[in-house]
């Protein structure tokens, strides 16, 4: 936070604050972050066909990617098309390079190609973000490793639906219109933040949240002396992209209809409909009696897990993959973005960085308003904005002599974490007594 200016906020005569100085990224920190992917690439890889048969919303999503391949109707309208045709392409891909010979596994690890990739990429994404708010490595890295281990990113990258693909697209809009914000005066970036987040939307309609954020974001905050792109133009740039590529998703749905009904008239009339479905659905209080269904106040604090799977394995051990978090990271993100909230636009505390950090977070967790009640796994797509918040306040204890070991503990102390509940995110076989030592809370299982 910058305290330095004697007009922090800009107003009047005054400029804004200059940001502080940037570190480069040297060759060093490529290395470190191809670590870090591989790293992520290996506990979401690792077992990746397990369970071997589709489990939890995998009965949904397979086939739905199946139906595009096959060139019939989506079953599944539950949500929009972009996510499924991704996990078709991936689906394809995979089969066309079994065919070729090589040897890639069973049909589970195609299923769930898309997902783990994507995962990964979003583990880079978040290193990229870092790097483009506070132009400090070691902040960036620090985020990106926590993304590559968090248990809820790695449990929703090994499974074959939709939340880890728009995880994946939703950063790629933030960080695009944070190149915009601070290190750039060019407006390409507008759209493409635009696109991503257009392609965000095409997967689940919840991308309009992240748009939101995005959006208010450009309008309000200004680093350094670069100048703002004009508010009508943002509007406008995100208003035509998002619902052109939104409405440009729908064209390998159309090509599943008969051929009768291909024409313009009739393609809307059957989107119209798909729409009203998939509303509907969100308002039918019958379909959400989901045992793991929470209200949205208990998200952040990780009071309901989600059990994608899990077994008994003779009369001692079991396994199981769980939507879960670590519960250090998510409280000292919960506290640290409350202070942005009392202390990032005031004049003593003026922090741009923090602005943007609960802007992109907000309004993607605010707007689940709408619908109260939902799941766990919901905040997915906010954990890399939450790693970056996390790791912001780690590289300030790491450098300060007297708090180095606080940020050194609790990294130790997430890392004993993540070893302790690896088992629960690839699916490993523990002993009965091990499950019930660690998920202890009632409401955890």
């Amino acid at each position: 936070m910058s305290e330095e200016s004697p007009n922090p906020i800009g107003f009047g005569s005054g400029e804004p604050p200059e940001p502080p100085p940037r570190q480069a990224w040297e060759r060093r920190h490529w290395w470190i972050l191809a670590g870090l992917l591989l790293l992520a690439a290996l506990v979401r890889f690792c077992l990746l066909g397990f369970p071997p048969t589709k489990f939890f919303d995998e009965i949904y999503y397979v086939d739905a990617a199946n139906d595009y391949l096959k060139g019939i109707a989506d079953a599944n309208s539950v949500h929009p098309p972009l996510a499924k045709i991704q996990l078709a392409l991936t689906m394809l891909l995979f089969d066309v390079a079994k065919l070729k010979g090589l040897p890639l596994g069973d049909d589970t690890i195609g299923w769930r190609l898309a997902p783990a990739l994507l995962g990964v990429g979003t583990v880079g994404l978040t290193a990229w973000f870092g790097q483009i708010l506070t132009g400090r490595p070691r902040l960036a890295l620090l985020a990106a490793a926590l993304v590559a281990v968090e248990h809820l990113s790695v449990a929703e990258s090994r499974i074959c639906t939709l939340d880890s693909i728009q995880t994946f697209w939703i950063m790629l809009g933030i960080c695009c219109a944070a190149e915009r914000i601070w290190r750039s005066d060019q407006d390409k970036w507008l759209w493409f933040s635009a696109m991503a987040l257009g392609v965000a939307t095409g997967c689940k309609w919840n991308g309009l949240f992240a748009a939101a954020g995005v959006v208010m974001g450009l309008w309000t905050i200004r680093v350094g002396k670069l100048p703002k792109s004009h508010p009508f133009k943002v509007f406008l740039v995100y208003a035509l992209v998002i619902p052109a590529i939104y409405a440009a998703a729908y064209i390998p749905y159309s090509r599943t209809l008969p051929a009768k009904e291909r024409t313009l008239k009739q393609v809307a009339i059957n989107v119209y409909k798909q729409h009203e479905r998939m509303y509907k659905f969100r308002k039918d209080p019958k379909q959400f009696k989901h045992q793991y269904l929470s209200p949205m106040y208990q998200w952040p604090f990780v009071v309901r897990p989600i059990w994608f799977h899990f077994r008994n394995e003779g009369k001692h051990n079991c396994s199981g993959i769980v939507a879960f978090g670590m519960i250090p990271f998510y409280w000292l993100s919960v506290y640290l973005l409350l202070e942005y909230l009392a202390g990032a636009w005031t004049q003593d505390y003026w922090d741009p960085v923090g602005q943007y950090l609960l802007l992109t977070y907000g309004f993607q967790y605010f707007l689940w308003v709408t619908s109260w009640t939902g799941f766990f796994y919901y905040m997915l797509p906010m954990v890399p904005i939450m790693a970056v918040t996390v790791a912001r306040q780690l590289d300030t204890w790491l450098s300060r002599d007297e708090s180095r070991k606080l940020a050194l503990g609790y990294v130790a102390l997430l890392a004993a974490l993540t070893v302790l509940y690896l088992p629960f995110m690839v699916g490993l076989s523990v002993p009965y007594r091990y499950f019930q030592v660690l998920f202890f809370f009632p409401r955890w299982v």
